[in-house]
């Protein structure tokens, strides 16, 4: 009896590995072959600076990626009902929260934040998941096991009509977007450079130096808002009042936003000793640009430090105990962002001033098919199907002979 069972087990077993690699296979064999934009820095006499138009502004906490409990539990959700997730903002007093279920769009907020509808978009053991704000479509589609910059490409390009931002989200996350794929992949609007299982400092200076034009969103990617270190611990501060929520996506797109961190001490408070100290955190008056290249951050307050880095993520300069910084674009350097460091351990960080020949926001490359490669490979995809099934026919009919 127990030898029965173990072999029922086992075939079982065996058979869902055989169905998991056939569906991977079906579904990689679908992908086209694309030629990537070449790595080509930002270059010209002038500089986009997304912080252009917002001195003095007062800038709003949000977060635009979390969970709450769906299908019965199945998903990471644990035992927040989506009106808790937003109650855990609005007791921290953030301006925006939404709740990006896997595969499903926000459907209602609670406490005035405006709509924004999100989902978390990824089937696949590698974590490479796209977060989706203002999302009109369920996205399903994916590879459950082969995540190359081909597939992650193919990913960005059928969600993006059927949302506002498109978002790497996680990118060092079980390495679900491996360094190298930044200098490939182009089309997508921002990059969660900071989230509670990964920061992503490295993949978005790659992405940097590659000529790709990626801003910043810091997010808590929250699944328990039971517990305090899921909420209040990686901010997106927005300069835009949350009755003209209209106008949130421009402004993130055009990277008018800037990053916080804290440190685990911190994100272990309670909800009103959080608050207090996000409220004491040092706010931004103003980062400008002049016509020669030399940036000006300025702080309401000092700072422990304040450091410009550049170019495959190397730190150019850094000033101590400083409310305010200035640093010269050199000719060979292609952008600059400036972090800050504050007195509690918390971390700023900044969306890159960006050489342009118009002073306009940099577009993303352009991406193209490679038609030859593809048609090849789709091809090599039904010839090694076909043998597949000839190899299956021929074992099962030599099994009948015997």
């Amino acid at each position: 009896m127990v030898k029965k069972i173990l072999k029922i087990i086992s075939y079982t077993l065996v058979g869902i590995i055989a169905f998991a690699l056939i569906l991977s296979f079906v579904l990689w064999a679908v992908i086209p072959v694309y030629n990537f934009p070449e790595e080509q820095k930002f270059s010209g006499d002038k500089f986009y600076n997304p912080y252009k138009d917002y001195d003095n502004a007062h800038y709003y906490r949000a977060n635009f990626h979390g969970h709450s409990r769906l299908t019965g539990g199945l998903t990471n959700g644990k035992d927040n009902s989506l009106e808790d997730v937003f109650k855990a903002y609005h007791d921290l007093k953030y301006g925006y929260a939404t709740v990006s279920n896997y595969h499903h769009i926000t459907p209602k907020s609670f406490y005035g934040f405006p709509l924004i509808p999100a989902q978390e978009y990824g089937v696949n053991i590698f974590k490479t998941h796209l977060l989706l704000v203002g999302s009109t479509r369920k996205e399903y589609y994916d590879q459950p096991l082969l995540q190359d910059a081909n597939t992650i490409q193919f990913r960005i390009n059928m969600v993006k009509p059927h949302t506002k931002i498109v978002t790497l989200a996680h990118p060092a996350f079980l390495n679900g977007i491996e360094v190298e794929h930044m200098k490939k992949l182009t089309g997508y609007d921002l990059m969660e450079v900071v989230n509670t299982f990964a920061h992503s400092v490295s993949h978005w200076d790659t992405a940097l130096t590659s000529g790709r034009p990626a801003f910043l969103l810091a997010s808590d990617d929250t699944h328990n808002v039971f517990i305090n270190t899921d909420i209040g611990r990686n901010i997106t501060m927005i300069p835009l009042e949350p009755s003209k929520y209209e106008l949130l996506y421009d402004t993130l797109k055009q990277g008018s936003v800037y990053g916080i961190t804290v440190p685990h001490a911190i994100a272990m408070l309670n909800r009103d000793e959080k608050l207090k100290v996000l409220e004491s955190h040092p706010q931004l008056l103003s980062l400008q640009v002049d016509d020669e290249g030399l940036i000006n951050i300025k702080l309401n307050r000092k700072v422990d430090k304040i450091t410009f880095t550049s170019d495959n993520g190397k730190e150019k300069a850094s000033f101590e105990n400083i409310d305010n910084a200035s640093y010269k674009f050199n000719a060979d350097e292609s952008y600059l962002r400036a972090t800050a460091y504050f007195d509690n351990g918390s971390i700023a960080y900044f969306n890159p001033v960006i050489r342009t020949s118009d002073g306009l926001k940099p577009n993303m490359p352009e991406i193209h098919i490679n038609y030859p490669l593809t048609i090849i490979k789709y091809l090599f995809s039904i010839i090694l199907a076909a043998c597949i099934i000839y190899g299956l026919w021929y074992m099962t009919m030599k099994r009948k002979r015997k």
